[in-house]
C-alpha cells in the first residue's frame, strides 16, 4: 500500500469514527440501527474501547456476542437485557456493541446438508429483525466484516433500508516477516489486508453521510475522486449516446474534488486529481482540456519539487503530443521527450540516492512506493553508478547491485503473491528487462536469480495457456542452472532443482511417466543440499512434495512406490510437528492419509 493511500485510510478511519460517535451520541435514547465494517482483530477492538471510552460516563456501553448456532440479534439483546435489569430503566442511556458475525460459517457439511448455514440463518433473522426491535430505545452498533457488509443490501434489503448509519474502517496493513525469501523459491505468502473497490451505492452513502454532517476533509475529497472514477468507469462501458450522464457525474465529482482541495490547501492530491481528470478527457479526445489539465498538474508538481509528481504529469503530456493531430505534435514531439528524458533520468537517480543512503530493511517498502519507476531505465541507471562506485571502491559497485537484486526480488516476490494477473505479467516484464542489463557474461550470478525469478513468475502466471507457462517456466529453471551448479551456489542449485521439480510435476506437456520420473530425480537432487541438520525446514517440505511424486508414479512397483512415498511423509513430520507447523503438519498427514485409502 503506498504512502498516500495509507494516509488516506488513516483519515477515512477518523470520519468514520467521528461520524459514528455522533450518531450514538445524537442516538441517545432513541433505536438506531448503525452498522460498523472491518476485518475483525485487534484494529476492531481498539475502536470499540476507544469510542466506549469517549462515551462515558453519559452513556453507557454494553457488549453483546451473537450465538453462533441462532446468530439472531434481537435474542441477543433480550438474554442482554435480561442480564443487565437497568436497561428496563425509563430514561436509560446506554449503547450496544454486537460483535461475533466474523465466527458465523457459511457452509454446512454434507452430513448437514437439510439445515442452513449459520450465515444464511443471521440474513434471515436479520431480514425479519426491524420490528422486533423497536422494544430496544437504543443505538445499536452491529460489527460486520467487508464481505458480509458487502452483501447486507442484497440479504436482508428491509433491515438494510432501515440502518442509520454506515462506517468502514481499513485496518492497518501487518506485513509477514520470514515468509518470502529474495532467491524467489516458491513459498506461500500470507497476505495482508488491501482494500477493496466499494460498490458506487456505498461510495455515494459515505459522501452523503460526510456532507451531511458538514465534515470537509480531505478523505471527503478522496471518496469524490473515487466516485468520480467509478462514473469514469461506467463512461467507458456504454455507448457513445448513453454516456452522457456518467460523464456529466464523473467531471462533477472531480470538480467537487478540486475545489476541496484547493480549500483545504492540498496542491500535491490537486495535482493527481488533474491528472485524473485530464485521463478522463483524454479517452473523450478532447485534447485542448487535456492538455490544459497535465500542463497545472506538471506546474504544481513542479512548484512543489514533487519529482515523481512531474515525471508522472511529463509522462502523460510526452503520450499526448504522440496521439494529438500531426500539425500540434510536429511542434511539441521532440521538446516534451527530451524533457521527459532529462526528468525521468533525475528521479532514477533520486531513488538510487534515497536507496544507498536509507535504513537497512527500508527498501522494499522506498520501491513500493516507486514501483512506477522500476523499468529497463532504472535498471540502466543503476548499472551506470555499480560501475562508478567500482570505480572509486572496488567492491562498492558490486555490493550495491547484490543488496538491489535482493530488495527487487524479495519486492516482486511480494508483488506476484498479490494474486493479480496484471502484478504477474509486470513482474515478467521486469524480469525480462533486466535479462538486458543483467547479461550473462557480465553479471552471471544476477543473471542466474532472474532466469529462477522469471521461472517463478511463469509458474505462478494466470494469463496464456498452463501448458506454454509451466514449459518456459522449467526453460528458465534450466537456463538458471546453468550458473548455479552444487559446487558453486549448492543452495541456489537446491533450491532450483527444488522448484524445478515442482514444475515437472505439474507438467501438462510430455510424457507422463516421465515427468515425474524427472521431478523425482530433481526432488532427490536437492536432498542432497537440503539436510535434516542444516535446513530442516527444506529438507521437510522436500520429503513431502518427493512423497506426492512417489504416490503419483507411474513406473515401477506400485507398492514399492507407495512404501517410499510413505517414508517420505514420515520422514517429513518428524520436523512439521503439530507444536511447530501446525498447516504443514496438517498438510503432510492429509498426504499421508490419502496413501494409506489408496493402498487399500
Amino acid at each position: 500500500m503506498l504512502d498516500s493511500e495509507i494516509v488516506d485510510d488513516q483519515s477515512i478511519n477518523e470520519d468514520s469514527y467521528d461520524g459514528l460517535v455522533s450518531l450514538i451520541e445524537a442516538s441517545k435514547g432513541v433505536l438506531s440501527l448503525l452498522i460498523a465494517s472491518c476485518k475483525p482483530g485487534d484494529f476492531q477492538t481498539q475502536i470499540i474501547n476507544r469510542y466506549e471510552a469517549e462515551l462515558a460516563p453519559n452513556i453507557s456501553c454494553y457488549r453483546v456476542v451473537l450465538n453462533q448456532q441462532e446468530p439472531s440479534i434481537r435474542a441477543a439483546l433480550e438474554q442482554l437485557v435480561k442480564d443487565c435489569p437497568e436497561l428496563k430503566e425509563s430514561h436509560a442511556s446506554a449503547a450496544i456493541t454486537v460483535t461475533g458475525t466474523e465466527a458465523l460459517m457459511e457452509f454446512v457439511s454434507q452430513a448437514d446438508s437439510n439445515h442452513r448455514s449459520e450465515l444464511s440463518r443471521f440474513f434471515g433473522y436479520l431480514q425479519w429483525t426491524r420490528e422486533g426491535l423497536r422494544e430496544f430505545p437504543y443505538p445499536i452498533v452491529l460489527w460486520v466484516t467487508p464481505n458480509i457488509l458487502s452483501r447486507l443490501s442484497r440479504e436482508a434489503p428491509d433491515f438494510w433500508s432501515w440502518r442509520s448509519g454506515v462506517f468502514r474502517f481499513v485496518a492497518p496493513v501487518v506485513q509477514e516477516t520470514g515468509v518470502v525469501n529474495w532467491n524467489g523459491e516458491i513459498s506461500l505468502l500470507i497476505e495482508p489486508e488491501r482494500r477493496e473497490t466499494l460498490p458506487l451505492d456505498e461510495l455515494l452513502d459515505q459522501v452523503e453521510n460526510l456532507e451531511q454532517q458538514a465534515m470537509e476533509t480531505p478523505a471527503l475529497a478522496t471518496l469524490y475522486n473515487r466516485v468520480a472514477n467509478s462514473y469514469a468507469s461506467l463512461v467507458n462501458t456504454r455507448k457513445p449516446e448513453d454516456y452522457s450522464q456518467e460523464l456529466d457525474r464523473a467531471i462533477h465529482f472531480f470538480d467537487k474534488s478540486l475545489a476541496l482541495q484547493r480549500k483545504l490547501n492540498l496542491p500535491q492530491a490537486e495535482s493527481e486529481t488533474l491528472l485524473e481528470l485530464g485521463d478522463l478527457y483524454r479517452d473523450l479526445g478532447l485534447w485542448e482540456r487535456v492538455f490544459h489539465l497535465y500542463q497545472q498538474s506538471l506546474e504544481i508538481a513542479r512548484s512543489l519539487k514533487d519529482s515523481l509528481g512531474e515525471a508522472a504529469a511529463l509522462g502523460r503530456l510526452g503520450n499526448l503530443y504522440q496521439e494529438y493531430p500531426q500539425g500540434y505534435r510536429a511542434n511539441n514531439l521532440e521538446r516534451a521527450i527530451a524533457s521527459y528524458d532529462e526528468t525521468r533520468a533525475q528521479v532514477y537517480l533520486q531513488l538510487i540516492n534515497t536507496l544507498l543512503n536509507c535504513h537497512n530493511g527500508d527498501e522494499p517498502q522506498i520501491l513500493q512506493n516507486n514501483s512506477e519507476l522500476l523499468d529497463r531505465g532504472f535498471l540502466e541507471t543503476c548499472k551506470s553508478v555499480a560501475a562508478k562506485l567500482t570505480e572509486q571502491g572496488g567492491e562498492n559497485g558490486a555490493n550495491f547491485l547484490r543488496n538491489l537484486a535482493s530488495h527487487l526480488g524479495q519486492f516482486i516476490d511480494n508483488r506476484i503473491r498479490g494474486e493479480s494477473a496484471d502484478n504477474i505479467e509486470w513482474a515478467i516484464a521486469f524480469y525480462r528487462n533486466a535479462l538486458e542489463v543483467y547479461t550473462l557474461e557480465a553479471f552471471p550470478e544476477y543473471w542466474a536469480m532472474t532466469q529462477n525469478n522469471l521461472a517463478n513468475a511463469y509458474s505462478n502466471r494466470i494469463r496464456g495457456e498452463r501448458a506454454d507457462n509451466l514449459e518456459k517456466a522449467i526453460a528458465f529453471y534450466r537456463n538458471a542452472l546453468e550458473v548455479y551448479t552444487l559446487e558453486a551456489f549448492p543452495e541456489y542449485w537446491a533450491m532450483t532443482q527444488n522448484n524445478l521439480a515442482t514444475a515437472y510435476s505439474n507438467r501438462i506437456r510430455g510424457e507422463r511417466a516421465e515427468n515425474i520420473e524427472r521431478a523425482i530425480a530433481s526432488y532427490t537432487a536437492a536432498l542432497s543440499v537440503y539436510t535434516p541438520d542444516a535446513f530442516p525446514e527444506y529438507w521437510a517440505r522436500t520429503q513431502n512434495n518427493l512423497g506426492e511424486a512417489y504416490s503419483n508414479r507411474i513406473r515401477g512397483e506400485r507398492a514399492e512406490n507407495i512404501e517410499r512415498a510413505k517414508k517420505c511423509y514420515e520422514n517429513a513430520l518428524t520436523v512439521r510437528t503439530r507444536e511447530a507447523f501446525p498447516q504443514e503438519h496438517t498438510e503432510t498427514l492429509f498426504n499421508l492419509g490419502n496413501l494409506d485409502r489408496n493402498k487399500q
